[in-house]
């Protein structure tokens, strides 16, 4: 029978690890085999006897040796050889000491005590004398696996002539490990044996295969058996488990992009295949959950996961029970950094979000089959983990979100770079996985080459705009002198300093700004500079002595539109409180990013539910007068202007205060002109917000003139209803 190993340790690195591997090796003495802590006892004199019966007549005989022996081989019907015990017993007999018959006698007690058990494996821990390390070497000849732990303090091994068949291992550590054998689990100790033993067999058995982002979805549905002979491999039943990871970040075409995750899934639901769907945030484990795994011992890191892993079972699977169990030791031992509180918390986190994608969906894989994670939004550290966690151990894993902005964590989180990430070039928040299909359009050739055409004329590089070729628009306030603003009051903003385009974006750079005094005291020419800044355009405002009663608006709707300060915008945009549902989404679309742009920039002196809630108000109780001029408005060209003249004594109220907010967000250039210079927007607007200019002289008691708007046009009236009077 061929040697089964047998291995010295002198030293070793890892405290624990030395210690668990300890433990496993008594459990598995315990069970089948032989343990010895000191020395190896001496015979009785009733095994002294038994085995007179059986000695050499002539002990510098080897076929007297031999014939003893084999005759006691024969009488216990055992199948070790005497032709490689003779040599080494005899080797014994010349070298172990003077008294030669001694040795023998020793010896061949023990191996007829011993031997008779059929011992798998022998673990001695001690000073081995040199009768003792015949003994184990003998042992080992017959198929015994050997550990033999002396920490170094063995001088009779210097004397061993065959050293040269020992393996010996050392380590930085050599201080004795103190373990009470008396104690130990041993179900659990032979559990955590036959877990490493599972490991060893699983090893190298989950391949991840390379796919591509135009074939990921079909590979996806394809069976174990055709990847194997697809990608060279020769296929039997219990071989390598190829698998695909990869995401899909980003999205194209909008229509084409919800169609094709429709189809897919759709296709997968109609398959043998098990699809374990995930859109929703998963949860931290619960209370139940944390219960059901049951006591952990936390004496150590390495104990605290190797009891972990031994918490997992997949019913009817033992080769993913394995691949589970020893997938999660690497994870959480590649995952600690010094705090056991943090891999105790990513285990319990694995754990059971392994049984809730199996358990709860009444897994009971065939090995044949590969089942597959879709993971669908927004995604955590944690849950990338957990990806790559579900892939080593023989799952699929496809991460798919239209958001770019979760690409930087895909990449960081990204373990040994298994996960393929594949990006499209747009971005969008992720919503929900798509459940309808969109209608799709198909290009003729004539449609497309005035597409090229339209391409190539309004990209922006020439200055050449479509009408209302922008969709959504951001403001930069321009700081200027007070002489520029009658320079650029009347000036397209395409022309102005700061405008830029991007996409379907378009930065807007307007005016907002507070003139405080009257120049010089010239109050003529105060009047008729307003006059000059009158356009079609512009709406003129003048602050009465008191002000309008409207009641103190009931807010509480609002509340449940919004959380940590994120207005819910589509539920919103489809509730009774949205009185502009028959517009362009695009309007509607517009005015909900400038309510959510309103309470992000900080203008307002408002916060919490104060300012989350009179921001929807406002902003949603515009007149209709004033969404058809929003519809009207063209971000390229000549913006709407918003003249505000205040003489009194009044301050401007919250809706006033708010409702220039958004017109400023919206992109109109406004003017405040306050000949008192009293404040007025200050009240409620951040000074961060606007402009002031103040001027050499205060006007008080000033009556304002009639004004009138230059031209009616098309859009004339339309702007002296932009705040409601009633």
């Amino acid at each position: 029978m061929a040697p089964n190993g047998f291995t010295r340790y002198i030293g070793y690195d890892n405290a624990d690890v030395f210690k668990n591997m300890l433990i496993e090796s008594y459990a598995a003495a315990k069970k089948n085999g032989l343990f010895f802590e000191g020395r190896i006892p001496m015979a009785s004199t009733t095994e002294i006897s038994t085995a007179a019966g059986y000695a050499a007549a002539d002990l510098s005989d080897e076929r007297s040796v031999k014939s003893g022996l084999q005759s006691w081989l024969s009488s216990q019907r055992l199948q070790y050889s005497a032709e490689v015990i003779t040599p080494l017993l005899t080797e014994a007999i010349k070298t172990c000491g003077a008294n030669g018959k001694n040795t023998y006698f020793v010896l061949l007690c023990w191996l007829m005590k011993y031997l008779s058990i059929k011992p798998a494996s022998l673990l001695y821990i001690g000073s081995g004398t040199l009768r003792e390390l015949f003994f184990m070497l003998i042992l080992s000849s017959c198929g015994v696996k050997v550990t033999y732990v002396s920490y170094g303090n063995d001088p009779d091994f210097e004397k061993f002539s065959h050293k040269d068949k020992v393996q010996t291992i050392d380590g930085a550590m050599s201080g004795v490990v103190q373990i009470d054998f008396a104690h130990i689990d041993l179900s659990k100790a032979a559990q955590l044996c036959e877990m490493r033993a599972s490991a060893q067999q699983v090893e190298g058995i989950v391949q991840r295969l390379n796919t591509t982002a135009a074939g990921i979805f079909e590979d996806l549905m394809v069976d174990r058996r055709t990847r194997v002979v697809k990608n060279g491999g020769v296929y039997t039943e219990d071989g390598v488990i190829p698998v695909y990871c990869a995401s899909l970040i980003g999205y194209d075409d909008e229509a084409v992009y919800n169609n094709m995750l429709l189809n897919f899934k759709e296709g997968f639901a109609k398959s043998k295949k098990q699809l374990i769907f995930i859109e929703k945030p998963l949860d931290n484990p619960n209370a139940d959950e944390i219960k059901q795994l049951g006591s952990v011992n936390r004496s150590s890191v390495t104990t605290m996961i190797d009891e972990l892993a031994l918490k997992i079972k997949l019913n009817g699977d033992p080769v993913r029970t394995a691949l589970a169990q020893t997938e999660l030791r690497k994870l959480l031992n590649s995952l600690y950094t010094g705090n056991p509180t943090v891999v105790f918390n990513y285990g319990s986190k694995f754990i059971s979000w392994l049984y809730r994608c199996t358990q709860a969906r009444k897994y009971a894989v065939q090995y044949e089959d590969i089942p597959l994670i879709l993971y669908y939004g927004d995604i955590s550290q944690s849950e990338l983990y957990f990806l790559h966690y579900m892939s080593r151990v023989g799952f699929d894993i496809i991460y798919i979100t239209p958001n770019k902005l979760l690409l930087d964590i895909t990449v960081d989180k990204n373990l040994d770079n298994r996960m393929q990430i594949f990006q499209l070039p747009q971005t969008k928040d992720s919503g929900s996985y798509p459940t309808k299909a969109i209608k799709m359009k198909v290009n003729t050739v004539a449609y497309s080459a005035e597409r090229e055409l339209d391409t190539m004329l309004y990209s922006g590089d020439a200055g050449i705009f479509r009408d209302f070729q922008f969709l959504n628009s951001q403001t930069v306030t321009l700081r200027t002198t007070l002489e520029e603003i009658g320079i650029l009051w009347k000036q397209e903003a395409r022309f102005r300093q700061g405008f830029a385009t991007s996409g379907n974006l378009v930065t807007v750079p307007n005016v907002f700004a507070k003139i405080s005094g009257v120049k010089d005291g010239n109050v003529n020419a105060y009047w008729e500079e307003i006059r000059d800044r009158l356009t079609p355009e512009t709406i003129l405002r003048v602050k009465g002595e008191k002000p309008e009663q409207h009641g103190t608006p009931d807010l509480s709707a609002y509340r449940s539109f919004y959380r940590n300060g994120q207005i819910d915008t589509e539920r919103l945009k489809t509730s009774s409180l949205n009185k502009y549902s028959y517009l362009p989404d695009r309007i509607q679309d517009l005015l909900l990013f400038k309510l959510q742009e309103a309470v992000d920039s900080k203008f307002l002196k408002l916060s919490g539910d104060d300012l989350m809630c009179a921001v929807m108000h406002f902003g949603m109780n515009l007149d209709k007068e004033f969404m058809k001029l929003l519809q009207s408005f063209d971000f390229t060209k000549q913006l709407p202007k918003l003249i505000w003249i205040d003489a009194v004594e009044q301050t401007f109220t919250l809706e006033e205060c708010i409702q220039l907010v958004l017109c400023n967000l919206i992109g109109f250039d406004i003017l405040i002109y306050t000949p008192t210079g009293y404040k007025n927007l200050e009240t409620f607007v951040s000074s961060d917000a606007f402009e002031e200019h103040t001027l050499n002289d205060f006007q008080y008691n000033l009556e304002v003139p009639k004004f009138k708007i230059p031209s009616e046009t098309r859009n004339s009236g339309l702007f002296g209803k932009l705040f409601r009077k009633g």
